[in-house]
């Protein structure tokens, strides 16, 4: 495990996330949570931060931008 997260960037695990949320919203047809990567997505462009890139790093997934 602790090679996996080693060889794992914090970019790859946020997208693991992105895709897995939404496929939950499409496996319950929800598009609140189609929305919520979206506005999540914009946080990142316009501000430079996004907070699960934040959570990965600090769960010990190498850096890289974004």
């Amino acid at each position: 495990m602790k090679d996996l997260i080693k060889n794992t960037t914090d970019t790859k695990m946020v997208y693991l996330l992105m895709s897995l949320v939404l496929l939950g919203g499409l496996l319950f047809n929800s598009w609140g949570v189609v929305l919520f990567v979206v506005i999540m997505l914009q946080v990142g462009v316009w501000t430079g931060f996004c907070p699960s890139k934040w959570f990965f790093g600090k769960c010990g997934f190498k850096k890289a931008d974004l």
